[in-house]
């Protein structure tokens, strides 16, 4: 016999504040504190159909390096995309 048990609904586990509210996300203090920060971002294409991509994002090129090196060992393709950070404020400008 089975059971069906009921699971209470997800509650919200964020914030929970508005997001919509008018004070900004980002606090001036901390603009500084990843702009102009330069991340590597490793793309790897599986041997899937369709075509899937997984995405990481490394701090440092050596590891990102090592990510498409453990890739290309195993046969697949695999490219590094150099990005850099721009912190969003939340401000809605309307």
């Amino acid at each position: 016999m089975t059971e069906n048990k009921q699971m209470p609904p997800a509650a919200n586990q964020g914030h929970s504040e508005n997001p919509l509210a008018s004070d900004p996300i980002l606090s001036p203090a901390h603009d500084g504190l990843v702009a102009g920060i330069y991340v590597a971002v490793v793309q790897i294409r599986g041997d899937h159909t369709p075509k899937r991509f997984r995405k990481r994002v490394y701090f440092n090129l050596p590891s990102a390096q090592r990510a498409i090196d453990r890739a290309t060992m195993a046969g697949l393709d695999a490219s590094i995309i150099l990005c850099q950070l721009t912190p969003v404020s939340g401000v809605h400008d309307d």
